[in-house]
């Protein structure tokens, strides 16, 4: 099955991650383990992706550390087969994740860089050689554009507003990934999606207790 999805994601020109949250979270405002749907933009359900649960002491970690705790992660297909696994220590200032297939083999990571007026990443293939960059200004929230090393805009990760209500209770996010004009590989498009969830854990993790 992991081919299936692998073939959706080479030939999806977008995606979608739409977060998943149980009303008991919402109303408590008890942040449980992250849980994703992957989508394409019509709405075919690919896969997810799952925070895994680790017991007490990861209920701890999420509790304690936020945004900034270590991670484990699998994306799943839609049959619930291991595809691919994330993972990331804890920090302090920047972030990394790393993205294995099942086999444990790398793909590539995720890494936030420093940046004062831009929110930026490196994202990079098995070997550690940066393929693509993020570099998104603070003042747009909620757009993270993909650009080569010349800057040359390849595509974007976009935060997608969900209305009022839900914005002000629960931070529950979807994002699309556009690929746009980048000539990906399938394991290139596989770390940009994983991407969103960095982003998601670095940006918008903590906006439900910050409202």
């Amino acid at each position: 099955m992991s081919a299936q999805i692998d073939k959706t994601i080479e030939t999806s020109p977008q995606l979608v991650i739409r977060q998943i949250k149980e009303w008991a979270e919402i109303l408590i405002n008890f942040e449980a383990k992250n849980k994703y749907e992957i989508q394409t933009l019509s709405g075919e359900k690919l896969g997810y992706i799952l925070e895994r649960d680790g017991g007490l002491l990861a209920t701890l970690k999420r509790l304690f550390l936020r945004s900034h705790r270590p991670l484990e992660i699998d994306i799943l297909d839609k049959d619930g087969n291991n595809v691919y696994h994330l993972s990331r220590k804890f920090f302090f200032f920047f972030s990394d994740l790393t993205i294995a297939d099942k086999e444990g083999h790398k793909l590539g990571s995720i890494h936030r860089r420093f940046g004062i007026i831009y929110k930026k990443y490196d994202i990079c293939d098995k070997s550690g050689n940066p393929f693509a960059h993020i570099q998104a200004p603070i003042w747009r929230l909620w757009t993270f554009p993909i650009t080569n090393r010349t800057g040359q805009n390849l595509g974007v990760i976009t935060k997608k507003w969900q209305g009022l209500l839900r914005e002000a209770f629960t931070d529950a996010d979807n994002f699309v990934i556009d690929y746009g004009k980048g000539s990906w590989q399938t394991p290139q498009k596989t770390v940009i999606l994983c991407a969103a969830i960095s982003i998601d854990f670095d940006f918008f993790e903590d906006n439900q207790g910050n409202n």
